[in-house]
């Protein structure tokens, strides 16, 4: 690598370093203040963090409500249990452990969960409707990959999502969602064969065009 090169990637990595520093040094002032029971700072940081916990919510749930009532129930505990926080792990880390563990909870409560099946892959399941509705044109496979994602059973979805998404190892999935190694492992390629299966046809088709 060009000295130069090597300078500009070494202030890259510098700055990403002090912008996250930074962040982390804002979340431990407002967070400080959440101890001490300021209601100022409970609203700064629920501001900071509620797009972020519905986000993971909604990817989790496939669903709108259901997000909005979970991203509720991960702030209620967060504000609880914000005297336990030590600081030992990024903030970030710590809330997103309490999202997830929220919903594997409310997962398992919910003794029938219906999946539903969107429109993108109804067509997605019958490719040559795009090309009759003249949607060749505009190709972008983007949205029918996160309908099929969506549209995997839960545990397969769980699994793929903190897997492929959020890059836990299988060994921390199991301890999360209470499974074996193997049944993560074994979960993870069924997802992705299921995802395989029902893009296949569509690519093919693209292939065609």
């Amino acid at each position: 690598m060009p000295p130069a090169a090597f300078g500009i990637q070494k202030r890259k990595r510098a700055f990403r370093s002090k912008r996250k520093q930074d962040v982390a040094d804002v979340d431990s002032e407002i967070i400080a203040r959440c101890q001490k029971g300021e209601r100022e700072a409970q609203y700064k940081l629920y501001q900071r963090y509620k797009d972020w916990v519905f986000n993971v919510a909604y990817r989790m749930s496939n669903n709108m409500q259901e997000a909005e009532d979970i991203s509720q129930k991960v702030f209620l505990r967060v504000f609880r249990n914000i005297d336990s926080f030590r600081g030992d792990a990024a903030f970030s880390s710590w809330i997103y452990r309490i999202a997830v563990n929220i919903c594997i909870n409310h997962f398992r409560k919910v003794k029938k969960h219906k999946e539903t099946i969107s429109t993108e892959l109804s067509k997605l399941q019958n490719p040559d409707a795009l090309l009759a509705g003249g949607e060749n044109e505009t190709f972008n496979l983007k949205p029918y990959l996160e309908t099929a994602i969506c549209a995997l059973p839960q545990g397969y979805r769980m699994v793929f999502f903190l897997h492929d998404v959020q890059g836990y190892n299988h060994k921390e999935i199991a301890k999360m969602l209470s499974i074996a190694d193997g049944t993560s492992k074994s979960q993870l390629h069924k997802a992705r064969k299921e995802l395989k299966g029902m893009l296949e046809p569509y690519l093919m088709m693209i292939d065609k065009i």
